[in-house]
């Protein structure tokens, strides 16, 4: 989602203690408590009316009416994943098929024999009872659980699935306005102590919402994200270039960077940047990496990611299916594996080479859509991702922009935008969660003080920085 910011991009909508703002891309209020107080009013009334015209049966009728009422409005306003709403009807429906029968055996009928209904039909209920039970903690399992994790997440959070639904509209209406996508250039020059003269280009790019999550089972899940990527010239000459990726940053020497190919299958000057799916982190090669702990997330991400692991694997251990079980006994065997590790789960797949428990995973495999220079796309690396995706995972609408050339946005001198010290999106209960500075402030201390990112006011210190940690 990269987009210009001439568009009515979002409104101050909250101050933060030490006077920090942050910005909303979706500013209308969800449902509030005035729509449930009108629900409340009404369906009392309906349930007057019922019962003046119809008794009983019409109260009945009200009430089940309005229940359907209240389902609706809380998908609509509350911070539960739609999806796991249907997978909890489908769960009470078996409960109810296992336990409706039961009255049935505590109350003999006189029309049938004791013989025929507690030897003929309370054996094939059992049966029946029994592959039930199986089915639903099948299902409980599959559909329930692996959501835990993301649903506990997403109640912390205001960047709910219904925001992240409304943002994907809003930005469907900017490109019909706009369809070129934006980057946001800024050259900085500087000189280190022997005198080495140094350009550095930097690329900066604004997505309107963090999807990781809700896309690829990442980490987070916030509105806006800035992400960057610089080139640095040493005496005008090609060096390196530097990737935020989540704002921890890499570096690649420009003779092992990615290089587009042109149609004759020229190596060309524009490096090819990988771009995960969701999160908006940049690579220097295609990668799909799956670990629980791809960077310094919350203690409350990771021990929740850790839950899920553990959760999938001792299903596999307990799955009435011989095949998966046996597949989870050699795995465990195999690899030794301390189920108390925060990485225990990592590289435990199946038959087919699929990952067995859906840890957070960061897709950037370069088979997607391609912005900027266009080159010959056959000819550069990319890892196949439709088999690290589930379909819950990755079925949702996309808008892509229909021009595939960058506008250009200098930022020298800096437009006043750049020296908004808040959030770009609103804060969160989970740091992860919340918005990001923007491409020049970092986030505030524990003193609330907002200091220039070192990647913006001291570019060679972290260009120093990122050589050092290879």
């Amino acid at each position: 989602m990269l987009f210009h910011l001439n568009e009515p991009l979002a409104t101050f909508i909250g101050k933060l203690e030490g006077g920090q703002y942050f910005l909303r891309f979706i500013n209308e209020p969800l449902y509030d408590s005035d729509a449930w107080a009108w629900l409340g009013v009404s369906s009392a009334l309906a349930m007057g009316a019922g019962y003046y015209f119809f008794g009983w049966a019409g109260v009945e009728i009200a009430f089940a009416l309005a229940l359907i009422a209240a389902l609706i409005l809380f998908m609509l306003s509350s911070t539960i994943r739609w999806r796991i709403i249907p997978a909890a009807f489908a769960v009470l429906l078996f409960t109810a098929l296992m336990v409706a029968p039961i009255w049935f055996f505590l109350h003999p009928s006189e029309y049938m024999s004791v013989a025929v209904e507690y030897l003929v039909l309370l054996p094939i209920y059992l049966i029946l009872l029994f592959y039930l039970s199986i089915r639903t903690m099948k299902f409980i399992f599959d559909h329930i659980l692996p959501e835990g994790p993301g649903l506990i997440m997403d109640m912390l959070s205001l960047a709910t699935e219904t925001i992240a639904r409304k943002s994907y509209f809003e930005y469907a209406k900017i490109l019909e306005k706009d369809s070129q996508p934006v980057f946001y250039g800024r050259v900085a020059r500087e000189q280190d102590a022997e005198g080495n003269n140094w350009t550095i280009l930097q690329y900066h790019f604004f997505y309107a919402f963090n999807d990781w999550r809700l896309a690829a089972n990442g980490i987070n899940h916030h509105e806006g994200d800035w992400e960057m990527t610089a080139v640095y010239l040493k005496n005008d000459s090609p060096y390196a270039v530097l990737f935020s990726q989540h704002g921890a940053g890499n570096i690649e020497l420009w003779e092992k960077v990615i290089k587009a190919k042109d149609k004759d299958d020229k190596v060309t000057t524009h490096p090819v940047v990988y771009v995960a799916l969701g999160s908006h982190a940049n690579y220097s090669k295609p990668e799909v990496i799956r670990s629980s702990n791809l960077y310094e997330a919350g203690r409350v991400q990771r021990f929740l990611y850790w839950t899920d692991g553990l959760i999938h694997y001792l299903f596999l251990l307990f799955n009435p299916s011989q095949k998966a079980r046996q597949i989870a006994l050699k795995e465990l065997i195999a690899s030794h594996a301390n189920i108390l590790a925060e990485d225990a789960f990592i590289s435990m797949r199946d038959e087919a080479d699929h990952y067995v428990v859906s840890l957070p995973m960061e897709i950037a495999s370069g088979d997607g859509f391609r912005l900027g220079y266009q080159g010959d796309n056959l000819r550069e690396p990319v890892v196949k991702s439709t088999s690290y995706l589930k379909r819950v995972m990755s079925d949702r609408k996309v808008t892509r922009p229909s021009v595939k050339e960058w506008q250009r946005v200098v930022l020298n001198p800096e437009p006043d935008w750049v020296n908004y010290k808040g959030l770009w999106g609103v804060k969160s209960a989970l740091s992860d969660e919340s918005g990001p500075p923007g491409p020049k402030w970092d986030r505030p201390d524990n003193l609330f003080n907002v200091n220039p990112r070192v990647r913006w006011e001291k570019p060679l210190e972290w260009l120093r920085m990122l050589e050092g940690r290879r």
